[in-house]
């Protein structure tokens, strides 16, 4: 399968339609949709590490290679990637600080 076909395959099961995906990868619609042939494909590949930082659990083998299957297994687990990492760390340093807050309120009630 040629990269540009695993592509439209991930987004038949994935991302809904080109032009959704076009939106998350913050590229023009029209641009992405003429990549999608044998002899434009090679636009492609700056991009998979992009749609691998926003669909974590699509496997990199199925992704670049055509190996395998689409998703990881489950003993593969789920990557996060050390941004995303860091963004669901602060989300949960604020979330604390939340709550200790409204403790903090309820207590003075």
């Amino acid at each position: 399968m040629e990269l540009y076909e695993r592509i439209d395959e991930f987004i038949r099961r994935m991302a809904k339609s080109r032009a959704a995906l076009a939106k998350q990868l913050d590229i023009r619609q029209t641009t992405f949709n003429s990549w999608f042939s044998r002899g434009r494909q090679n636009n492609l590949w700056p991009v998979l590490f992009r749609i691998q930082e926003i669909y974590p659990h699509i496997s990199r083998d199925w992704l670049f290679f055509g190996e395998g299957e689409m998703t990881k297994s489950e003993t593969e687990g789920l990557s996060v990637s050390p941004r995303r990492e860091k963004e669901l760390l602060l989300k949960i340093e604020q979330l604390s600080g939340l709550l200790i807050k409204r403790e903090n309120q309820a207590a003075d009630r």
